[in-house]
């Protein structure tokens, strides 16, 4: 047990002396959560519009308004001339043209059909089709307004009210979804990245040679190294669920006993392919080079960006051999739901494979090494 405490502090040591392994550890997750948490996002918001408005009665200005003020729409210009608003669309000034036709006013005061044209710019797909939603939703509940007017003295009519109740994210906040994804992707990052590193950094400083002739035992060496790479993805965590909290006030329902629970399970997963790439790698750009293929493979098919339901069916079904997929609802159900062991053990069970498997494999690659 003492071989095993003083390697735990050779390598507490050794990343204290290295600026660089500072910077990967401490600054680069917390630039992380500060940038993308805002930069990531699948909200569409201040589309670049221009509308020309034909009718110019104040029905259609009416309709501008409540265009504008819906947020989504930043109505940067007008134009009276239908023919002009390619222009404005092929030099990218707007994204989407909305032409009002003449007479839009006199035709919904007599009931007669009316064709309002919506030039989308559908260069970016996700943005065009949202685009089009908001556009969608505005003009029926405007007409529906219009109509209402008509019919009774303006008595409001509705056939089918819904109502509407939203659990656990009230307010849609894109962030409370966002974050807790991004708390896993930096705590695999950084463990996978600094346990691959350490065994590399050992030869290329020349000394592992002077640890396979110590009087230690190479599982007592496997654990000492092991030990503070896994200590300091808890410190990462920690710092990151702070951070969230503290400054995006994000809510945290769940148990974080059962959530630390999780992290430690899947620790021997990064740890594993880290130490897997460490016994594989002679240097170490190439260590890095081969954890940040795995840390790439474990963000795209996480369903931390993109959701997994919308993958075409062969990456959905790679996605079942990403480890993080599993964490990541985990993190996600615990933080805003605040779910139980009874509605995820599958996810942990699953972690629990992958964690022992790759884990066991990494250290028998690690023995063969050091042989």
């Amino acid at each position: 047990m003492r071989k095993i405490i003083h390697i735990v502090k050779k390598e507490f040591i050794q990343i204290r002396r290295d600026p660089a392994m500072i910077r990967i550890i401490f600054l680069i997750p917390i630039v992380q959560l500060l940038i993308l948490g805002y930069v990531v996002s699948s909200e569409v918001k201040n589309i670049q519009t221009v509308i020309c408005d034909l009718d110019n009665s104040p029905t259609s200005r009416q309709l501008i308004d409540r265009v504008r003020n819906s947020g989504y729409f930043n109505v940067k210009y007008f134009e009276r001339r239908e023919n002009f608003l390619y222009d404005y669309l092929n030099r990218s000034k707007a994204s989407v043209a909305i032409v009002i036709p003449a007479n839009m006013s006199r035709n919904l005061a007599k009931n007669i059909p009316t064709e309002i044209q919506i030039l989308v710019d559908g260069v970016d797909s996700n943005t065009s089709t949202i685009a089009l939603g908001y556009i969608a939703g505005i003009l029926e509940s405007f007409l529906a307004e219009k109509l209402a007017q008509q019919i009774q003295g303006g008595t409001d009519v509705h056939l089918l009210t819904p109502n509407i109740r939203i659990w656990y994210n009230q307010d849609l906040k894109f962030k409370n979804f966002m974050i807790p994804g991004l708390i896993v992707f930096l705590l695999t990052m950084v463990t996978t990245l600094i346990s691959a590193m350490g065994l590399v950094r050992e030869r290329e400083i020349g000394t592992l040679e002077q640890l396979l002739v110590a009087p230690i035992k190479k599982h007592e060496l496997l654990i000492g190294k092991i030990i503070p790479f896994a200590a300091i993805g808890i410190i990462v965590v920690t710092l990151a669920i702070a951070f969230a909290k503290v400054w995006y006030n994000i809510p945290i329902v769940g148990n974080l006993g059962l959530f630390a629970l999780f992290i430690i399970i899947y620790l021997f997963t990064t740890l594993g392919i880290g130490l897997f790439v460490s016994a594989s790698a002679s240097t170490q750009q190439q260590a890095m080079f081969m954890t940040f293929f795995f840390i790439i493979f474990f963000m795209f098919l996480s369903g931390f960006l993109f959701q997994v339901e919308n993958m075409p069916k062969v990456p959905q079904y790679l996605s079942y051999f990403d480890p993080m997929r599993y964490l990541v609802i985990v993190v996600r159900e615990l933080f805003i739901k605040g779910a139980s062991l009874k509605y995820l053990y599958w996810q942990g069970i699953a972690l629990m494979i992958f964690g022992s498997t790759i884990f066991s494999f990494a250290v028998l690659r690690f023995q063969r090494r050091m042989k």
